[in-house]
């Protein structure tokens, strides 16, 4: 029986290596340890801020571990910079594999970030590096809205429906009306990249790239008319959740 280690962050990118455990493993093959590491905080004597944000992961932790029903899983959070924490977690638990995604960053679907980079280089066992290759570049597989307005239910990460949607874009300045009523959601603006084939680069200076809304929060951004090749930036909203759903309610009008 394999020993696999884990380590996840809360993004959807992260826990695509979740995915691929329970695609390549059965409960009788490997046992799982998770490891989230939280970068901000230090090693030294913990704060009470510091064990309340540990709490937070174990939390966090606890959750991922109940979509890996019937396997045995073990779980660590830890504190500091995430490739030292994966490479010493993979010596003392004398893991077998390490199975982690390229980046969790948004930007960086084509690159290997520093942390992944780190642990390829350092880990005392092979890693796997989970593949993120899109086939179509111009495809989507979320939910993507059509009209100038909807009420859009996002399920959270680890559910069997869809965490992220494409909302319509327009080729006038307009405004998007948006209003959380349950959960939170991450507003994405993003412009095409001729080079890469792909929405990722920011869009054009003075517009929002990144927005964070809450329950009971209403924001209404502009969003200029802007095109490359073409192809018409793109406004992205994400459930970041792993468990919870989010609902929110958007209106698109012409800006004045």
């Amino acid at each position: 029986m394999k020993r696999i280690l884990l380590p996840i962050e809360e993004t959807e990118r992260s826990l695509k290596a979740v995915h691929y455990i329970k695609k390549h493993y059965t409960p009788e093959d490997a046992d799982i340890v998770l490891l989230m590491a939280d970068e901000k905080l230090g090693f030294g004597a913990k704060t009470e801020a510091e064990v309340a944000a540990t709490e937070a992961i174990n939390e966090k932790l606890a959750v991922v571990a109940e979509s890996l029903e019937g396997y045995k899983v073990k779980t660590m959070a830890e504190t500091g910079k995430a490739g030292v924490r994966i490479t010493r977690a993979a010596k003392e638990t004398g893991a077998d594999l390490v199975v982690m995604t390229k980046s969790s960053k948004e930007d960086m679907l084509n690159s290997i970030g520093s942390t992944t980079e780190y642990v390829i280089n350092n880990c005392p066992c092979d890693v796997v590096i989970v593949s993120e290759v899109v086939s179509d570049a111009n495809s989507y597989r979320g939910l993507i809205y059509r009209t100038a307005s909807s009420v859009v239910n996002l399920r959270g990460q680890l559910g069997d429906k869809q965490s992220e949607c494409l909302l319509p874009s327009v080729n006038q300045d307009c405004i998007y009306h948006i209003e959380v009523t349950v959960g939170k959601i991450r507003f994405f603006h993003t412009a095409y990249n001729p080079d890469t084939r792909n929405w990722d680069l920011p869009p054009m200076d003075g517009q929002d790239a990144i927005l964070d809304i809450a329950a009971g929060e209403s924001r209404d951004i502009l969003v200029k008319a802007d095109s490359t090749d073409g192809k018409a930036d793109r406004i992205r909203i994400v459930n970041r959740d792993m468990k919870k759903e989010a609902v929110f309610n958007y209106k698109i009008t012409a800006a004045k």
